[in-house]
């Protein structure tokens, strides 16, 4: 059951993980880039993000009817995270394109600090979407956590410090880009580290299929992708490489925190297990 599971699972954890690179394409959009070129980061993650959303729907078609005919019957699902969803990344996706257009016309409209504030409150609305949609995943207690939406937040927030210290280790950035870089990095994986021991203590002494997705994620199927690529490159690798201090650690520690931050999700994502069903006599 569980490999059946795993496989049905695996277009939503592609799916899942590229929208935190959205938070991190959108946040990233400082005054202190450099070149035009570097705005492509944001448009090309949210609509590559967007893509894979609904890459996984079963009737893919369907999607422009039904769009059409919520708009003729101006009835709208806002009940529903994935029509919330749906709209953040929309939305998404013209802003950052409207962005990058502009700044690649050398137009100062695109550097308005009204304009990079929505597009970043944007990038974490997407990021956090994707974990109160995983909320609503009943009979899978390991993910009807509100701890989850926080994590995602964390590990979106991972991404964007990371792809800051590559683009500064790369020297796209201004040289008063990094003042505020090493502080942030510390606040957002320790963030992140405290959730994560949160999420899974709780879940150990949850219901049974909340203890056994947490079991598997300490110790079992999913540990090494836990503990290797959430716990060591996403934790770890950018603590140690931010004491170093040089431009080659950083671009390391960069790296290392969106892989850590991609894995920590397919590892929750591949973990959750059914609680099991007890029929009465």
């Amino acid at each position: 059951m569980r490999s059946s599971y795993g496989l049905s699972v695996s277009p939503a954890c592609r799916s899942f993980s590229i929208i935190g690179l959205e938070a991190g394409g959108s946040i990233t959009r400082q005054r202190q880039v450099a070149a035009a070129g570097r705005f492509l980061v944001a448009p090309t993650a949210a609509v590559v993000g967007t893509l894979l959303v609904v890459s996984h729907l079963g009737r893919i078609l369907n999607l422009p009817a039904a769009a059409f005919n919520a708009l003729i019957h101006w009835s709208f699902g806002f009940t529903s995270w994935m029509f919330i969803g749906i709209c953040i990344l929309a939305v998404l996706c013209v802003v950052t394109v409207l962005q990058a257009w502009l700044l690649t016309k050398g137009s100062a409209l695109g550097m308005r600090c009204g304009l990079l504030a929505f597009d970043a409150v944007l990038g974490v609305a997407a990021t956090a979407y994707s974990g109160f949609l995983l909320t609503q995943a009943v009979g899978v207690p390991l993910w009807t956590t509100a701890a989850i939406p926080v994590l995602w937040i964390f590990s979106g927030l991972a991404c964007a410090v990371g792809l800051i210290e590559i683009l500064a280790a790369a020297g796209k950035l201004d040289a008063e880009s990094p003042r505020w870089l090493h502080a942030a990095g510390w606040a957002v994986h320790g963030g992140e580290a405290f959730v994560l021991f949160a999420f899974v203590l709780t879940a150990l002494s949850g219901t049974p299929g909340a203890a056994a997705g947490a079991e598997s994620l300490i110790s079992g199927s999913t540990s090494l992708l836990f503990w290797g690529g959430a716990v060591g490159c996403g934790l770890l690798i950018p603590c140690i490489t931010a004491c170093l201090k040089s431009l080659p650690a950083a671009a390391l520690g960069g790296a290392a925190a969106i892989i850590g931050a991609l894995s920590l999700r397919a590892a929750i994502l591949f973990a959750g297990t059914f609680d099991p069903v007890i029929w009465p006599l």
